[in-house]
């Protein structure tokens, strides 16, 4: 059952969507969170799928980004005056039943004032609101938001969650990278590099980098250019970057934590499933048949 519901645009957040899943994963466990990814066609009926998700939901994130207001339908007409957007939808019933809802501002977006947003939401403006621009924003929206699910009730009974230790950036160990490649990392694999040219006062034993290493291939040359560029922002915000290369319709990455001697971290197990939800959802993805 879903405990976190995760609303957004998906022209307008998308990236800031699947971090931050991907992190209430790992804390919460992978049936805590809901983020849908189906594309929604402009003028769908909202369906039950979704009314029930945000029903069994304890807390809601609303990603604004700068076109969440501005967003319009064909004859320019704002989506969310339209009683039909999914969003609106989502907003309304969430501050309506009295759930936790927490806006989370990403791009750089502003909160929207009250009169600029339908009577049904306008008291969205007047929540605590996030700003997510960096990893440390991240991991301090997980903490407050795990912080209030585990908070006792008024009557005294527990909260839905316990208070999870930080996570440490420690080096993974040969069986917990085996397992993560045998499982949800099944088509990524294990690589050595060395480092060419060597930094500096390297030691010998650090002249050789691991990291986790994957080809994704997609239909055109601007396909792929186009997967880069919409995954970069989310790299960015994890403030932990790819070493990846485009040729022709082929993306190649590799990802390591040099600060920790070029070895893998969570880190880059947490950015190798970001890549692979977005390829997962990526229209002009071609994969090999045979994976």
């Amino acid at each position: 059952m879903e405990r976190i519901f995760v609303s957004y645009r998906r022209e307008d957040g998308q990236a800031e969507a699947w971090l931050l899943q991907e992190r209430l994963t790992a804390r919460l466990g992978g049936a805590a969170v809901f983020l849908d990814t189906s594309a929604i066609p402009p003028g769908s009926v909202w369906p039950d799928r979704l009314r029930q998700a945000l029903d069994n939901a304890s807390a809601v994130l609303v990603l604004i980004g700068p076109n969440w207001i501005r967003a319009a339908d064909e004859w320019s007409r704002r989506r969310i005056d339209q009683e039909g957007d999914w969003v609106r939808l989502e907003v309304a019933q969430s501050l309506e039943s009295g759930k936790l809802v927490l806006p989370i501002l990403v791009s750089g977006a502003a909160m929207p004032p009250a009169e600029s947003l339908p009577a049904s939401i306008a008291a969205l403006a007047q929540r605590q609101a996030f700003e997510l621009r960096h990893a440390t924003d991240i991991d301090r929206i997980v903490n407050h938001l795990v912080r209030r699910l585990a908070d006792p009730a008024p009557d005294g009974s527990p909260g839905l969650y316990p208070r999870p230790a930080p996570e440490l950036p420690d080096p993974l160990n040969q069986e917990k990278i085996e397992v993560a490649l045998r499982g949800s990392l099944r088509h990524w694999r294990l690589q050595r590099r060395r480092l060419d040219p060597c930094p500096p006062d390297t030691e010998v034993s650090a002249q050789e980098q691991t990291g986790l290493y994957r080809e994704y291939r997609f239909r055109t040359f601007q396909d792929a250019v186009s997967f880069m560029h919409a995954t970069a922002p989310g790299c960015d915000i994890a403030i932990h970057h790819p070493v990846w290369e485009n040729i022709w319709r082929t993306v190649r990455i590799f990802l390591t934590t040099w600060d920790i001697g070029h070895r893998i971290s969570d880190r880059d197990v947490q950015l190798a499933k970001y890549f692979e939800r977005a390829y997962a959802d990526f229209p002009t993805a071609d994969p090999d048949p045979n994976d």
